[in-house]
């Protein structure tokens, strides 16, 4: 989806906040000495309405999006009593945040996360429930706690259905949003689209595990049907580049979304769409070089360097982590949940480990 005004006013907010009182935090600029784990941990809500959930940065918001992608990579990580505390205690809170629709809220904090807060319309319902799902999977994989899935598949399942089977248009993309909020964006995003890929992928897998091969069929079909899609009308062969979504004519040279979508085929492992990966990579590199140092965003994209990591562009990885780095020294704020996990999956990546 299109987040740059929503991500905007998300740092305001957490780098503008006076009540939580964060201090910069400063360290050896030596990439990989950064303890992304212990920093996401560290944004847990311990108590209140909101216990499990996280801050997207300290004095921030919860935003349920960039914490799946936050705390994905720190499952591998996790003991089997951090993964109940970190884990399955955010999905049993995600659970009960849905609204009648399945669908989410963001929340807005008015003074402190035990204090006054306001609801804010989620800027996408694709890709929360997708990434939710990836989150699901993975916690079972690593918890094996089948009882948690027994008491939550019925409504795991209507998630599912309401943000992702019934979003699907005739196209074969997911729309941004359910009706009948799709009545002013029906668009569907390439990142989206990667997302909801991976977690439908994902959340087949899951369901064919506990022998629900019906629904494990009926979800990867739509999978297919995004990788279709995207091979058949997405790509620009003119200028060589992916289009930021199905109501995009040509690939655009703007860095947020026209060349940061590029890479999101292999950062979701769209395995399917791997003859493109070299080509979106070079787009990237193409019309927006040397992004890496962080010259066209106030945000740190570590996503980008997670795929030159996937990649083997080491001196770029390396160079993004450090971008990382400095922002979590200097600005706080922009070192958001979602950034700290793309680091972590890089800094893994490096180390030798496989992706999650």
């Amino acid at each position: 989806m299109k987040r740059r005004q929503f991500i905007t006013r998300s740092a305001a907010l957490v780098i503008s906040a006076p009540l939580f009182g964060f201090t910069h935090q400063g360290y050896a600029q030596t990439v990989g000495t950064f303890d992304a784990v212990a920093e996401i941990k560290k944004l847990r809500i311990a108590s209140g309405t909101f216990t499990g959930g996280y801050l997207i940065a300290p004095a921030g918001r919860i935003n349920w999006y960039f914490t799946n992608l936050g705390i994905l990579p720190i499952i591998q990580y996790l003991n089997a009593a951090d993964l109940d505390l970190y884990i399955r205690t955010y999905l049993d809170l995600y659970l009960r945040r849905l609204e009648a629709n399945a669908s989410i809220q963001d929340i807005n904090f008015t003074t402190t996360p035990t204090g006054a807060f306001q609801l804010v319309l989620a800027d996408s319902d694709d890709s929360y429930a997708a990434t939710t799902l990836s989150i699901v999977a993975r916690y079972l994989k690593a918890s094996q706690n089948w009882a948690w899935w027994d008491a939550n598949k019925a409504k795991l399942k209507t998630m599912a259905y309401r943000n992702l089977a019934v979003a699907v248009k005739a196209n074969g993309m997911t729309s941004v949003f359910q009706a009948p909020r799709s009545q002013s964006n029906s668009v569907g995003y390439l990142m989206d689209n990667c997302e909801v890929y991976r977690g439908l992928r994902d959340y087949a897998a899951l369901l064919r595990s506990r022998g629900d091969a019906v629904d494990a069929n009926y979800y990867d079909s739509f999978a297919t049907g995004i990788t279709s899609r995207i091979s058949a009308s997405m790509f620009d062969t003119a200028r060589s580049g992916f289009k930021p979504s199905d109501a995009d004519e040509v690939a655009g040279t703007a860095f947020y979304a026209d060349t940061t979508c590029q890479i999101f085929p292999q950062a979701f492992g769209l395995t399917e769409l791997s003859s493109y990966f070299d080509k979106g990579w070079a787009y990237l590199n193409r019309v927006t070089p040397n992004w890496q140092d962080g010259r066209y965003d106030a945000y740190p994209w570590a996503v980008l360097g997670f795929v030159a990591a996937k990649r083997g562009q080491l001196v770029q990885a390396r160079a993004q982590m450090r971008l990382v780095e400095s922002k979590f020294a200097g600005d706080r704020g922009l070192a958001t949940i979602n950034e700290i996990g793309f680091y972590l999956r890089s800094k893994s990546l490096l180390a030798g480990r496989t992706d999650i």
